[in-house]
């Protein structure tokens, strides 16, 4: 591995948090960086490479592995990536926290929900005692700022560093994804783009990633 490559992974063992569409939109924002970015999908669901398939631009680019392959391809590949991000699979704690050791930083992405903050506190706790440098990011959260979001980002904060862009719920995010595209692509100006480049920015800065 290269001294100066970087790597993230996404996390979370609950489904349907948004994880994969996180991994995407960050890879391809960090790519207009000019950063040489590697997207590695290690979810038997796939949905990343379902991604690649209709996407034109090389980059970033899209590999996918069995989470054992991760520290060979590593070796031999990765050093080439300036940055790598990881898709992990849901439901399988020890494969999560055999690929957050392996990371320099991992995310969890979270909804604000009950079920998700309790899903997370384990996650959480799995990392503290592994001592993986972990951060919260909520995705599908309201597009405003409500009192309620505004509480539950309090009891995120309490389980540690919190990502401090949230990925709002909105349509530029589904409809980006068919088209093999990132929300930074499909609506530059729009607010999923703002909101993945700062989410992004945040990631890199806490990689040590400069701009």
């Amino acid at each position: 591995m290269s001294a100066y490559t970087r790597i993230v992974a996404a996390t979370q063992p609950k489904g349907g948090t948004s994880k994969s569409t996180a991994c995407i939109n960050f890879a391809v924002a960090a790519a207009e960086h000019d950063l040489l970015v590697a997207l590695v999908d290690t979810d038997p669901q796939g949905s990343v490479m379902m991604w690649k398939e209709a996407r034109c631009d090389e980059w970033p680019r899209v590999f996918a592995m069995q989470p054992r392959e991760l520290p060979n391809w590593l070796r031999s590949e990765g050093k080439h990536f300036d940055l790598i991000v990881i898709d992990t699979p849901a439901h399988d704690t020890d494969t999560l926290a055999a690929v957050a050791r392996i990371a320099d930083l991992s995310i969890i992405v979270t909804q604000p929900t009950r079920l998700a903050i309790a899903v997370a506190t384990r996650l959480q706790r799995v990392f503290i005692n592994a001592d993986v440098p972990y951060a919260i990011l909520l995705s599908q959260t309201p597009p405003r700022l409500t009192s309620r979001l505004a509480g539950w980002l309090e009891n995120y904060r309490l389980l540690g560093t919190l990502v401090d862009t949230q990925l709002a719920y909105r349509v530029a995010y589904q409809d980006a994804i068919p088209l093999g595209l990132g929300v930074v692509e499909y609506e530059p100006h729009g607010l999923a783009a703002d909101e993945v480049r700062g989410a992004t920015d945040w990631i890199l800065a806490k990689l040590g990633i400069a701009l």
